[in-house]
């Protein structure tokens, strides 16, 4: 519905109007602002306005004018729009039907909300958003009556949060604080349904949600998204490389195909010592006692490789060459392998890190989190170190990954925030934080923003206060704070 204005001439139609208004709009891919109703009724009895102003969809429409047409009277139409407050009880929106006085048939009411409660769904995830409760004089909030029967005075800060809590002090609006620990993000499903604190914004249980949400495809359909408010990547954390074990040091001047290459090499030269050995005994009629057995073959080249002396036939031109080139061949690969072992015993040596994604893609190292939400954002990816990665990320509960979190046989996504900070998780203390370490490049990176309803009237002065906030720089010092 990318209209900018409805008008209904008859009450008739006016009631399927409002019926239909949330559910059409919640199936329409297209988002309008600031929309317009105007309403032309010949009465407006009692029982009409209390109808009107009960019901839900009146209160997503803030700019109404109703024109009564009066053809009994002299004056030929009266106006009225609707008064939306909050009574000081919490969830309750009152609505009444007041005159139009002035020119103004469309008055800004997003400019004082009259302590409209804004029923906000989030969960605790420092810097982006925390709470506590607290003392009345300090809070900015309460506790949704639906979450907590006891009307509970709280505090919420955050960078996410500082947008929302700034938004109800400009306006003058209460915020309502809905708290989903146990399904965190959620999901939001085909029939306008979901978990989380993005499935009560999809079935209208919240206005709207915040707690680092990037702008994710599935709620999409269902929902819509403000500005962006900050940048996060979300990366992985790792195993930290151990050092290898000092038995390991004699087979690390060599990469593994040059040991394959000397050892092909080697056992050429011994076959070939055999061989020519044997020739010659049988070229100058010796006793076969005199010939070199194979094992004194295999004697001879390690002399050959170790740069140690050992004897050598020069009565034929055949060996001759044959121990010229295995003396130089030997004193190259000695002269390499010592320069290579002194290397390494200089250099403490470690395993092989796991430094970018692609390395992570690579080791075939499972990693995991609570949540499906962290990797929404590569799901649809075509690169194939990004495919590997969907593959190999695991969804586990918060005691499974304690139990491995001090294993070194997993990783563990994570997040980073745009001013530098880690999010914290509740599976690593710091004993098992020192045993990871963080990937070079990021698995992924989007903005955060709110999740809204579709029909959320105040989704533009969201985001005109979210880039008043971006470009005052306030946010640095709010995470700052935060953590």
């Amino acid at each position: 519905m990318g209209c900018q204005a409805f008008i209904v001439l008859h009450e008739q139609a006016l009631w399927s109007f409002l019926d239909l208004f949330m559910e059409v709009h919640d199936l329409s891919n297209q988002r309008s602002f600031n929309k317009k109703f105007i309403v032309v009724l010949k009465t407006l009895d009692p029982d009409s306005k209390q109808k009107i102003c009960e019901h839900p969809a009146i209160r997503d429409l803030q700019e109404i004018l109703i024109i009564i047409l009066n053809e009994e009277y002299e004056e030929p139409f009266e106006l009225y729009t609707t008064n939306i407050f909050g009574n000081g009880s919490r969830g309750v929106t009152v609505v009444q039907i007041r005159p139009i006085t002035g020119s103004d048939y469309f008055p800004d009411k997003s400019k004082n909300l009259q302590q409209i409660p804004l029923k906000f769904s989030t969960m605790w995830y420092p810097p982006y958003i925390s709470f506590e409760e607290t003392t009345p004089d300090m809070a900015n909030a309460r506790y949704d009556s639906a979450y907590k029967v006891q009307d509970a005075p709280v505090l919420i800060d955050g960078t996410d949060a500082c947008v929302v809590v700034e938004f109800c002090r400009l306006r003058n609006c209460s915020l309502e604080l809905f708290d989903d620990e146990i399904e965190t993000w959620g999901d939001v499903f085909e029939n306008r349904t979901g978990t989380g604190i993005m499935g009560a914004v999809a079935s209208r249980n919240a206005h709207f949600a915040a707690a680092a949400i990037y702008y994710w495809l599935g709620p999409c359909h269902w929902t819509s998204y403000t500005t962006q408010i900050t940048r996060a990547a979300v990366t992985v954390l790792v195993p930290r490389p151990l050092q290898l074990a000092p038995w390991k040091t004699p087979f690390l001047s060599f990469t593994g195909v040059l040991w394959i290459a000397v050892g092909v090499a080697f056992t050429v030269g011994v076959f070939a010592v055999w061989l020519v050995e044997n020739g010659r005994a049988r070229i100058l009629n010796l006793p076969k006692a005199q010939a070199k057995s194979f094992s004194d073959s295999v004697l001879t080249l390690i002399g050959f490789y170790m740069e140690q002396s050992s004897s050598t036939r020069t009565d034929l031109v055949c060996c001759i060459f044959l121990f010229t080139s295995l003396i130089i061949a030997g004193f190259m690969i000695g002269n390499m392998y010592g320069a290579g072992l002194a290397g390494v015993m200089t250099i403490p040596q470690y395993e092989r890190p796991i430094d970018t994604t692609v390395d992570l893609a690579n080791s075939g190292l499972l990693f995991a989190g609570t949540v499906i939400n962290w990797i929404y954002c590569i799901l649809e990816s075509t690169e194939p170190h990004l495919i590997t990665l969907g593959d190999n990320y695991r969804v586990l509960d918060t005691e499974h990954l304690m139990k491995h979190s001090k294993t070194r046989d997993m990783g563990f996504v994570g997040e980073f925030t745009e001013f530098g900070h880690f999010t914290p998780v509740d599976f690593l203390d710091a004993e098992s934080a020192s045993m990871l370490r963080i990937l070079k490049d990021d698995l992924a990176w989007q903005s955060t923003t709110i999740l809204m309803t579709k029909t959320c009237p105040f989704r533009q002065s969201f985001s005109d206060l979210v880039m008043n906030v971006r470009q005052s720089g306030i946010q640095h010092l709010i995470e700052y704070r935060v953590n």
